[in-house]
């Protein structure tokens, strides 16, 4: 996670909600999100505590979202998560980052 953009930002976690299967809180799928740390959005679905609402933050981010932020169950954080990429990454523009970053007043991550 060294000189990773997105800690100097986090907007994607104070912006979305972050819903994930069930079945990644089961020891048994391979993944281990916290269960105390998520709540049932449906019968197959969960969601990140802090991540329903019309501020959303999950309760996993720490710091100031645009400065200096960390995710505290990085290793273990939902795939969603995992799956989503800043804009550029790759030389592929992500218009949800883009999107979430100004909503924080930030301005989007260069193509350059």
């Amino acid at each position: 996670m060294e000189n990773n953009t997105c800690m100097a930002c986090g907007a994607c976690c104070a912006y979305f909600r972050v819903s994930f299967p069930d079945a990644e809180t089961n020891v048994v799928s391979g993944r281990m999100v916290p269960l105390d740390m998520t709540l049932f959005l449906n019968s197959t679905q969960r969601y990140m505590k802090g991540t329903q609402g019309i501020t959303p933050r999950c309760i996993a981010l720490e710091g100031k979202v645009g400065f200096r932020v960390k995710c505290t169950i990085y290793g273990s954080r939902p795939s969603i998560c995992q799956a989503f990429k800043p804009s550029w990454e790759n030389n592929i523009r992500n218009i949800h980052c883009d999107r979430a970053r100004g909503s924080y007043g930030l301005q989007p991550f260069s193509e350059y």
